[in-house]
């Protein structure tokens, strides 16, 4: 399904997710940025006070920035409403998805009016969860459906044709996107931490220089340094190893629970099959969630 056709606090739980990352990650970027600029105009040792006092302002204004900018990152609390918008739009698409699949408490034997009055009152609880988020959550989005026409359409399709479509749509679709992240992840991974070991050696080189020269006016220790150490930092902002190993289990149970999928259920049968499914990706998404907690 497109994500409008998910419930209105999916979408705007997403949207809130979406900005608190793109805000979060560039502003955490450019962090470490002025952090590394500053480090770049102790290379030169400046021989005059006038030169040296106008470097030490420029220093001290880009540290300043920096401070500045991790103060600010405080108090908006970006990486909190990251987290947290990302999880409240994974527990209403996992809802819906047991919902429209007529999976276990929105069963095909409760009227169409009872299952909507269920689904309702669990996105209530959801939202419950997640009241923190009210002040940070769009108003417009929150005027969506609750249930929408497509969720309706889905969820009075025959047992085959909901079969075909939860396999082509939640369990296919997750694979794919997690076997692309998994890859992306790794790639990524790999080519930080080489940057990191060669900026490393480059600050070996460096102190080696300057033992062989000691008068040298020139000292890139702490420039190689600061940006090996920043590298570290955004290793662990973005977690690509951990997210690799979680995207890998994750797209593995998928795959097996994908294969499942085969065979000829009844409709309790499906029900369950929809349960466990689901199940695995929370999993998933749990683990994922206690790791950017840590």
């Amino acid at each position: 399904m497109n994500d409008n056709n998910y419930p209105n606090y999916f979408v705007a739980g997403d949207t809130a997710s979406k900005k608190a990352q793109f805000w979060y990650i560039r502003l955490f970027g450019l962090d470490l940025l002025l952090m590394v600029l500053s480090a770049i105009l102790s290379v030169y040792n400046y021989q005059t006070d006038e030169s040296k006092t106008i470097v030490y302002i420029i220093s001290g204004l880009l540290l300043l920035g920096a401070m500045l900018i991790s103060i600010f990152l405080k108090m908006k609390k970006y990486e909190d409403i990251w987290y947290r918008g990302r999880a409240l739009a994974e527990s209403s698409k996992t809802l819906t998805w047991r919902f429209i699949m007529t999976s276990e408490y929105f069963e095909n034997n409760i009227s169409d009016e009872e299952a909507d009055r269920r689904f309702i009152q669990r996105i209530r609880e959801i939202n419950n969860e997640f009241s923190d988020l009210n002040n940070v959550l769009s108003s417009t989005q929150l005027n969506l459906p609750i249930i929408t026409g497509e969720m309706k359409r889905v969820r009075g399709l025959s047992l085959n044709d909901k079969k075909t479509y939860y396999l082509n749509n939640r369990i296919q679709n997750q694979i794919d996107w997690y076997s692309s992240k998994a890859d992306d992840s790794k790639f990524k991974y790999d080519v930080w931490f080489f940057a990191i070991i060669i900026l490393q050696f480059f600050a070996l080189i460096s102190i080696g220089f300057l033992i062989k020269c000691p008068s040298s006016d020139f000292n890139f220790v702490g420039v190689f340094s600061t940006i090996a150490a920043s590298g570290f930092s955004w290793l662990q902002v973005k977690k690509y190893q951990e997210n690799k190993e979680a995207y890998t289990t994750a797209n593995s149970e998928l795959n097996l629970i994908k294969a499942e999928g085969s065979k000829n259920f009844s409709d309790n049968e499906f029900s369950e099959y929809v349960l466990d499914s689901e199940n695995a990706m929370s999993r998933e998404h749990t683990m994922w969630l206690a790791q950017k907690r840590m």
